[in-house]
């Protein structure tokens, strides 16, 4: 597999062969503190059945989903590569292949129904904590919304989070969602934030660190 050029994330559908992956992430107490569910993901028959349930929803929901998120990046940084110890003791044959781009798993990103209003959709990401401040939550959000305002012409797309996550607050406000209050979400408290297709268009045309400032003075 070749990464998209100038893409540091992809997206595609969940296989069996992500279970594993799947509950080492849920494992990470840092990643199961801000759920608003409690689905047990870190126990391996859950895992299996989230793969399976997700592979028939593929099919009878196109467009929508939870999809894998990879994280494309070479063995070796720029920095190591131009090391002069490291370039020492490899061949110019195994620093080429180093550098060369390869796919990691870094969590998911998702457009699914919103649990208490299935006519509307929502947005949604869980990343790997080692990769939080990577920027990649905003590459897989403007990916998905892309896709659901270009590809699926949906109206809107909402944003449901825990209300103290102020990290996620502060990327939606960046991907141009608007608050929208503090309510309920099957049965737990939630912010919830929400962005249209105008709103996106005109988001998408200023430059991220642009948005992120601008996100960070509200």
């Amino acid at each position: 597999m070749t990464a998209p050029a100038a893409l540091r994330l992809t997206l595609r559908e969940f296989e069996p062969r992500d279970r594993a992956a799947i509950v080492a992430m849920h494992r990470d107490a840092r990643v199961r503190e801000w759920l608003v569910d409690d689905v047990p993901l870190h126990d391996a028959r859950c895992a299996h059945e989230f793969v399976e349930r997700m592979r028939v929803y593929y099919r009878m929901h196109p467009g929508l989903g939870i999809w894998c998120a990879e994280h494309w990046r070479p063995a070796l940084s720029q920095e190591e590569l131009a090391d002069p110890e490291v370039r020492a003791a490899l061949s110019d044959e195994a620093l080429a292949r180093m550098a060369i781009p390869e796919a990691h798993f870094a969590g998911w990103f998702n457009l699914m129904r919103v649990t208490d209003r299935p006519d509307e959709i929502e947005i949604g990401c869980r990343l790997l904590p080692q990769l939080w401040g990577s920027g990649l939550v905003h590459d897989g959000g403007e990916q998905l919304l892309a896709r659901a305002f270009d590809e699926l012409k949906l109206p809107r797309v909402w944003g449901i989070c825990h209300p103290r996550h102020r990290s996620v607050q502060h990327v939606l406000r960046t991907l141009g969602f608007r608050d929208d209050g503090e309510r309920p979400c099957a049965g737990e408290a939630a912010r919830w934030y929400v962005i249209d297709a105008e709103r996106f268009a005109a988001q998408r045309l200023l430059p991220r660190r642009q948005r992120m400032r601008a996100s960070l003075e509200r």
